[in-house]
Protein backbone atom coordinates (compact mmCIF):
# COMPACT_ATOMS: atom_id res chain seq x y z
CA UNK A 1 0.00 0.00 0.00
CA UNK A 2 1.41 3.41 -0.97
CA UNK A 3 1.11 5.86 1.96
CA UNK A 4 3.05 8.72 0.36
CA UNK A 5 1.20 12.06 -0.08
CA UNK A 6 -0.84 12.45 -3.21
CA UNK A 7 0.59 14.69 -5.86
CA UNK A 8 -2.68 16.61 -6.16
CA UNK A 9 -4.26 16.71 -2.74
CA UNK A 10 -7.94 17.28 -2.26
CA UNK A 11 -8.36 21.06 -2.31
CA UNK A 12 -11.00 21.28 0.43
CA UNK A 13 -9.08 19.02 2.79
CA UNK A 14 -5.89 20.98 2.21
CA UNK A 15 -7.69 24.25 2.96
CA UNK A 16 -9.09 22.86 6.22
CA UNK A 17 -5.74 21.46 7.41
CA UNK A 18 -3.77 24.60 6.60
CA UNK A 19 -6.44 26.86 8.09
CA UNK A 20 -6.45 24.98 11.40
CA UNK A 21 -2.64 24.86 11.64
CA UNK A 22 -2.30 28.55 10.73
CA UNK A 23 -4.81 29.78 13.30
CA UNK A 24 -3.48 27.52 16.08
CA UNK A 25 0.18 28.35 15.38
CA UNK A 26 -0.56 32.08 15.26
CA UNK A 27 -2.24 31.89 18.66
CA UNK A 28 0.54 29.81 20.23
CA UNK A 29 3.33 32.04 18.91
CA UNK A 30 1.49 35.21 19.96
CA UNK A 31 1.04 33.96 23.53
CA UNK A 32 4.43 32.30 24.04
CA UNK A 33 6.83 34.56 22.14
CA UNK A 34 7.43 38.29 22.18
CA UNK A 35 7.44 38.84 18.38
CA UNK A 36 6.01 41.52 16.09
CA UNK A 37 2.71 40.62 14.43
CA UNK A 38 4.14 40.49 10.90
CA UNK A 39 6.90 38.07 11.91
CA UNK A 40 4.34 35.93 13.74
CA UNK A 41 2.16 35.84 10.62
CA UNK A 42 5.11 34.92 8.37
CA UNK A 43 6.18 32.04 10.64
CA UNK A 44 2.58 30.81 10.98
CA UNK A 45 1.91 30.89 7.23
CA UNK A 46 5.19 29.19 6.32
CA UNK A 47 4.76 26.56 9.01
CA UNK A 48 1.14 25.82 8.11
CA UNK A 49 1.99 25.37 4.41
CA UNK A 50 4.81 22.99 5.29
CA UNK A 51 2.71 20.92 7.70
CA UNK A 52 -0.28 20.77 5.35
CA UNK A 53 2.01 19.63 2.52
CA UNK A 54 3.44 16.87 4.70
CA UNK A 55 0.05 15.69 5.92
CA UNK A 56 -2.11 16.05 2.81
CA UNK A 57 0.16 16.52 -0.16
CA UNK A 58 0.80 19.13 -2.81
CA UNK A 59 -2.24 21.35 -3.37
CA UNK A 60 -3.36 23.61 -6.13
CA UNK A 61 -2.11 27.18 -5.95
CA UNK A 62 -5.70 28.39 -5.54
CA UNK A 63 -6.08 26.27 -2.42
CA UNK A 64 -2.98 27.81 -0.85
CA UNK A 65 -4.12 31.36 -1.57
CA UNK A 66 -7.64 30.62 -0.41
CA UNK A 67 -6.45 29.12 2.87
CA UNK A 68 -4.22 32.09 3.65
CA UNK A 69 -6.93 34.63 2.86
CA UNK A 70 -9.56 32.88 4.98
CA UNK A 71 -7.19 32.34 7.91
CA UNK A 72 -5.94 35.94 7.90
CA UNK A 73 -9.54 37.14 7.81
CA UNK A 74 -10.42 35.03 10.85
CA UNK A 75 -7.29 36.16 12.71
CA UNK A 76 -8.10 39.79 11.91
CA UNK A 77 -11.68 39.44 13.12
CA UNK A 78 -10.52 37.69 16.30
CA UNK A 79 -7.92 40.42 17.04
CA UNK A 80 -10.47 43.17 16.40
CA UNK A 81 -12.93 41.43 18.73
CA UNK A 82 -10.35 41.21 21.53
CA UNK A 83 -9.46 44.90 21.16
CA UNK A 84 -13.15 45.80 21.10
CA UNK A 85 -13.78 43.91 24.32
CA UNK A 86 -10.90 45.69 26.05
CA UNK A 87 -12.04 49.07 24.75
CA UNK A 88 -15.67 48.64 25.81
CA UNK A 89 -15.21 46.80 29.10
CA UNK A 90 -16.29 48.95 32.02
CA UNK A 91 -13.20 50.55 33.50
CA UNK A 92 -13.09 49.92 37.23
CA UNK A 93 -9.76 50.54 38.96
CA UNK A 94 -11.35 49.81 42.31
CA UNK A 95 -12.44 46.24 41.62
CA UNK A 96 -9.64 44.58 43.64
CA UNK A 97 -9.82 43.98 47.35
CA UNK A 98 -7.11 43.22 49.87
CA UNK A 99 -6.66 39.69 51.13
CA UNK A 100 -5.68 39.42 54.76
CA UNK A 101 -2.60 37.37 53.99
CA UNK A 102 -1.35 40.05 51.57
CA UNK A 103 -1.55 42.96 54.01
CA UNK A 104 1.56 44.84 55.13
CA UNK A 105 3.23 43.60 58.30
CA UNK A 106 6.44 44.33 60.17
CA UNK A 107 9.18 41.71 60.24
CA UNK A 108 12.96 41.30 60.10
CA UNK A 109 15.51 40.29 57.47
CA UNK A 110 19.21 39.51 57.76
CA UNK A 111 21.66 41.88 56.07
CA UNK A 112 25.40 41.36 56.55
CA UNK A 113 24.86 39.67 59.89
CA UNK A 114 22.45 42.29 61.21
CA UNK A 115 18.71 41.92 61.78
CA UNK A 116 16.98 44.73 59.87
CA UNK A 117 13.36 45.74 60.50
CA UNK A 118 11.21 45.93 57.34
CA UNK A 119 7.65 46.53 56.26
CA UNK A 120 6.64 43.61 54.02
CA UNK A 121 3.64 42.35 52.06
CA UNK A 122 3.37 38.87 50.56
CA UNK A 123 1.70 39.49 47.22
CA UNK A 124 0.19 36.73 45.07
CA UNK A 125 -1.07 37.60 41.59
CA UNK A 126 -1.72 36.32 38.07
CA UNK A 127 -0.56 38.07 34.91
CA UNK A 128 -2.64 38.52 31.75
CA UNK A 129 -1.32 35.25 30.30
CA UNK A 130 -2.48 33.14 33.24
CA UNK A 131 0.93 32.82 34.92
CA UNK A 132 0.90 32.89 38.72
CA UNK A 133 3.54 34.77 40.70
CA UNK A 134 4.31 35.55 44.30
CA UNK A 135 6.78 38.03 45.76
CA UNK A 136 7.48 39.82 49.00
CA UNK A 137 7.37 43.59 48.56
CA UNK A 138 9.52 44.94 51.38
CA UNK A 139 11.14 48.23 52.36
CA UNK A 140 13.29 48.95 55.37
CA UNK A 141 11.59 50.72 58.26
CA UNK A 142 14.52 53.15 58.50
CA UNK A 143 14.24 53.96 54.77
CA UNK A 144 10.53 54.61 55.13
CA UNK A 145 11.04 56.95 58.08
CA UNK A 146 13.79 58.78 56.21
CA UNK A 147 11.85 59.17 52.94
CA UNK A 148 8.16 59.35 53.83
CA UNK A 149 8.04 63.16 53.90
CA UNK A 150 10.72 64.04 51.36
CA UNK A 151 8.19 65.27 48.77
CA UNK A 152 7.19 67.97 51.27
CA UNK A 153 10.67 69.43 50.86
CA UNK A 154 10.64 69.37 47.05
CA UNK A 155 11.17 72.74 45.38
CA UNK A 156 9.81 72.83 41.82
CA UNK A 157 12.34 73.85 39.19
CA UNK A 158 11.60 76.79 36.93
CA UNK A 159 10.36 74.45 34.23
CA UNK A 160 7.13 74.04 32.30
CA UNK A 161 7.32 70.28 32.90
CA UNK A 162 6.24 70.35 36.54
CA UNK A 163 5.00 66.76 36.78
CA UNK A 164 7.91 65.27 34.87
CA UNK A 165 10.40 67.05 37.11
CA UNK A 166 8.52 65.95 40.23
CA UNK A 167 8.35 62.31 39.10
CA UNK A 168 12.04 62.35 38.22
CA UNK A 169 12.93 63.72 41.65
CA UNK A 170 10.78 61.10 43.42
CA UNK A 171 12.20 58.24 41.34
CA UNK A 172 15.84 59.24 41.84
CA UNK A 173 15.34 59.74 45.59
CA UNK A 174 13.45 56.50 46.25
CA UNK A 175 14.96 53.95 43.89
CA UNK A 176 17.99 53.02 46.07
CA UNK A 177 15.55 52.10 48.86
CA UNK A 178 13.63 49.74 46.56
CA UNK A 179 16.59 47.35 46.27
CA UNK A 180 14.86 44.51 48.18
CA UNK A 181 11.90 44.58 45.82
CA UNK A 182 14.12 44.90 42.75
CA UNK A 183 16.17 41.90 43.90
CA UNK A 184 13.01 39.82 44.40
CA UNK A 185 11.79 40.70 40.90
CA UNK A 186 15.22 39.77 39.53
CA UNK A 187 14.93 36.36 41.19
CA UNK A 188 11.56 35.79 39.52
CA UNK A 189 13.04 36.84 36.19
CA UNK A 190 15.83 34.28 36.46
CA UNK A 191 13.75 31.43 37.83
CA UNK A 192 10.95 31.86 35.29
CA UNK A 193 13.31 32.78 32.41
CA UNK A 194 11.17 35.75 31.44
CA UNK A 195 11.89 37.73 28.28
CA UNK A 196 11.67 41.53 28.19
CA UNK A 197 7.92 41.80 27.68
CA UNK A 198 7.10 38.90 30.01
CA UNK A 199 9.13 40.51 32.79
CA UNK A 200 7.46 43.89 32.26
CA UNK A 201 4.08 42.13 32.29
CA UNK A 202 4.97 40.48 35.59
CA UNK A 203 5.96 43.78 37.21
CA UNK A 204 3.00 45.79 35.90
CA UNK A 205 0.40 43.17 36.85
CA UNK A 206 1.89 42.97 40.34
CA UNK A 207 1.14 46.67 40.85
CA UNK A 208 -2.19 46.49 38.99
CA UNK A 209 -3.27 43.79 41.45
CA UNK A 210 -2.89 46.11 44.45
CA UNK A 211 -6.33 47.54 45.30
CA UNK A 212 -6.90 51.14 44.30
CA UNK A 213 -6.90 54.01 46.78
CA UNK A 214 -7.29 57.74 46.30
CA UNK A 215 -4.38 59.96 47.26
CA UNK A 216 -5.50 63.55 47.86
CA UNK A 217 -3.49 66.69 48.47
CA UNK A 218 -6.25 67.88 50.80
CA UNK A 219 -7.81 65.82 53.55
CA UNK A 220 -10.24 63.02 52.73
CA UNK A 221 -13.79 64.31 52.99
CA UNK A 222 -17.23 62.78 53.39
CA UNK A 223 -18.05 60.64 50.31
CA UNK A 224 -21.08 62.83 49.54
CA UNK A 225 -18.73 65.73 48.77
CA UNK A 226 -17.24 63.93 45.77
CA UNK A 227 -18.37 63.09 42.26
CA UNK A 228 -20.21 59.84 41.56
CA UNK A 229 -17.27 57.45 40.95
CA UNK A 230 -15.26 58.63 43.95
CA UNK A 231 -18.32 58.64 46.18
CA UNK A 232 -19.21 55.07 45.27
CA UNK A 233 -15.75 53.75 46.15
CA UNK A 234 -15.48 55.63 49.43
CA UNK A 235 -18.93 54.54 50.53
CA UNK A 236 -17.91 50.90 50.04
CA UNK A 237 -14.32 51.35 51.22
CA UNK A 238 -13.85 54.36 53.55
CA UNK A 239 -10.20 53.38 54.15
CA UNK A 240 -9.42 53.59 50.42
CA UNK A 241 -8.32 57.19 50.73
CA UNK A 242 -5.34 59.00 52.23
CA UNK A 243 -5.25 62.77 52.45
CA UNK A 244 -2.89 65.66 53.14
CA UNK A 245 -0.27 64.16 50.81
CA UNK A 246 1.91 66.68 48.99
CA UNK A 247 0.93 67.01 45.31
CA UNK A 248 -1.47 64.08 45.74
CA UNK A 249 1.17 61.42 45.10
CA UNK A 250 2.87 58.91 47.37
CA UNK A 251 6.55 58.19 46.84
CA UNK A 252 7.28 54.49 46.07
CA UNK A 253 8.65 53.67 49.54
CA UNK A 254 5.52 55.07 51.21
CA UNK A 255 3.36 53.22 48.69
CA UNK A 256 5.05 49.96 49.65
CA UNK A 257 4.50 50.82 53.33
CA UNK A 258 0.70 51.03 53.09
CA UNK A 259 -0.15 49.75 49.57
CA UNK A 260 -2.38 52.76 48.96
CA UNK A 261 -1.87 54.22 45.53
CA UNK A 262 -3.66 55.99 42.71
CA UNK A 263 -2.55 56.43 39.10
CA UNK A 264 0.69 58.41 39.27
CA UNK A 265 1.73 56.76 42.53
CA UNK A 266 1.68 53.48 40.58
CA UNK A 267 3.26 54.75 37.36
CA UNK A 268 6.23 56.19 39.25
CA UNK A 269 6.66 52.92 41.15
CA UNK A 270 6.62 50.80 37.98
CA UNK A 271 8.74 53.33 36.10
CA UNK A 272 11.37 53.16 38.85
CA UNK A 273 11.52 49.35 38.88
CA UNK A 274 11.68 48.98 35.09
CA UNK A 275 14.26 51.76 34.82
CA UNK A 276 16.41 49.78 37.25
CA UNK A 277 16.30 46.94 34.69
CA UNK A 278 17.36 49.30 31.88
CA UNK A 279 13.95 49.51 30.18
CA UNK A 280 13.06 52.48 28.00
CA UNK A 281 9.87 53.57 29.78
CA UNK A 282 7.85 56.73 29.96
CA UNK A 283 5.18 58.33 32.13
CA UNK A 284 2.29 59.98 30.32
CA UNK A 285 -0.19 62.38 31.90
CA UNK A 286 -3.49 63.75 30.70
CA UNK A 287 -4.95 66.88 32.21
CA UNK A 288 -8.13 66.24 30.24
CA UNK A 289 -8.58 62.75 31.72
CA UNK A 290 -6.92 63.63 35.05
CA UNK A 291 -4.98 60.40 34.83
CA UNK A 292 -1.46 58.97 34.50
CA UNK A 293 -0.31 55.88 32.59
CA UNK A 294 2.90 54.10 31.64
CA UNK A 295 4.57 53.87 28.23
CA UNK A 296 7.08 51.19 27.24
CA UNK A 297 9.34 51.14 24.19
CA UNK A 298 9.03 47.49 23.17
CA UNK A 299 7.56 45.81 20.06
CA UNK A 300 3.82 45.52 20.45
CA UNK A 301 0.42 46.49 19.12
CA UNK A 302 -2.46 48.61 20.32
CA UNK A 303 -2.48 52.18 21.58
CA UNK A 304 0.88 53.93 21.45
CA UNK A 305 2.46 57.37 21.48
CA UNK A 306 5.38 58.56 19.36
CA UNK A 307 7.86 60.69 21.30
CA UNK A 308 11.31 61.79 20.11
CA UNK A 309 11.11 59.29 17.26
CA UNK A 310 10.34 56.34 19.54
CA UNK A 311 7.06 54.47 19.91
CA UNK A 312 5.85 53.90 23.45
CA UNK A 313 3.14 51.27 23.89
CA UNK A 314 0.65 52.61 26.44
CA UNK A 315 -0.19 50.70 29.61
CA UNK A 316 -2.96 51.25 32.17
CA UNK A 317 -1.62 50.63 35.69
CA UNK A 318 -4.59 51.07 38.04
CA UNK A 319 -6.84 48.18 36.96
CA UNK A 320 -6.29 44.46 36.44
CA UNK A 321 -6.47 42.70 33.06
CA UNK A 322 -5.07 45.58 31.00
CA UNK A 323 -2.04 44.49 29.00
CA UNK A 324 0.34 46.70 27.03
CA UNK A 325 -1.51 48.53 24.25
CA UNK A 326 -4.99 48.23 25.81
CA UNK A 327 -6.67 51.30 27.28
CA UNK A 328 -10.15 51.85 28.71
CA UNK A 329 -12.59 53.34 26.21
CA UNK A 330 -12.92 56.38 28.48
CA UNK A 331 -9.19 57.17 28.19
CA UNK A 332 -8.15 56.12 24.69
CA UNK A 333 -7.96 59.39 22.73
CA UNK A 334 -4.18 59.57 22.26
CA UNK A 335 -4.25 63.30 21.50
CA UNK A 336 -4.99 63.97 25.17
CA UNK A 337 -1.88 62.16 26.41
CA UNK A 338 1.49 63.85 26.86
CA UNK A 339 4.84 62.26 27.70
CA UNK A 340 6.20 64.01 30.82
CA UNK A 341 9.20 61.76 31.63
CA UNK A 342 11.33 59.11 29.93
CA UNK A 343 14.05 56.88 31.32
CA UNK A 344 16.27 57.22 28.24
Amino acid sequence: MNLSPKKNANGCLWVVVMFIVLVVSFGVITISLDLPVLITLFISVAGSIFIAFKLVGKPKLSSVIGSIVVALFVIGVFSALINFLFDTIEYDPTSSTFKEEEAVYKTYRQEEGDSIEVFAANRVWRDNFGNDFRATLAVRVDDYRRLRDHIDRYSPASSRNFWGDLYDYIERTDRPALDIIIENFKTIQKEERLNKMEFAEMVVTCIQDIPYSFVFQSECEDPNNYEYDIRNLLEDCPECCIGNVSYGIQNPVSFMRNLKGDCDTRTVMIYSVLKAFNYDVAILNSEFYRHSILGINLPGSGYSKIYNGKEYILWETTAKYYSAGNLPATYNDISYWDVVLTSK
